[in-house]
């Protein structure tokens, strides 16, 4: 658990640099972005291995960092630009649907956020959370941008897996 909430540390504090440094996001697609992120993370962690769109379960996730000695998943993240509340929970579906096996339980959906009206997303994401079907409850709300929560596998409602939910302010990007 403590490795799990290093890196998430680490991606917040990443993305809050990234809002106050544009020249980072600017021009950048989804895989760009991401990339800066993997940079970060495969240098951070000692004993770790950080890739940028690789397969796991049924598909390829955008971030999964591995234990370099035993080549476990330590966490998988994905990446997506904020296209609304639908497309939102579609997100959550794919990477419990698609990306994560019974033994994958710490995760995160990092989304990014272009233009202004911020504070409105963040609403829309809160409740976007507790509406889907494998939302159990809040584990903690890390600040005001990013919160942990507790999801079920769709295959096995008794496992829990701990789904961090981050959003960055990218409002020099178009929406």
């Amino acid at each position: 658990m403590s490795t799990y909430e290093s890196i998430v540390t680490e991606i917040n504090q990443l993305g809050r640099s990234m809002e106050r440094k544009p020249s980072l996001y600017l021009g950048k697609d989804e895989e760009g972005i991401r990339d800066v992120f993997v940079t970060m993370l495969e240098t951070k962690f000692d004993g770790v291995t950080a890739t940028g769109e690789t397969f796991n379960y049924s598909g390829k996730t955008d971030i999964l960092l591995k234990n370099a000695d035993d080549n476990s998943n330590l966490f998988i993240a994905e990446c997506k630009f904020w296209h609304g509340p639908e497309h939102f929970k579609k997100a959550i579906s794919q990477l419990f649907d698609r990306y994560l096996t019974w033994r994958d339980s710490k995760v995160a959906l990092m989304v990014f956020v272009k233009g202004s009206n911020f504070t409105s997303v963040l609403d829309k994401i809160r409740e976007s959370v507790i509406q889907h079907e494998y939302y159990v409850k809040e584990r903690m709300k890390r600040d005001e941008t990013s919160a942990n929560y507790i999801f079920r596998l769709p295959k096995d409602a008794e496992k829990e897996v701990f789904l961090e939910i981050m959003a960055f302010n990218f409002d020099k990007m178009n929406p």
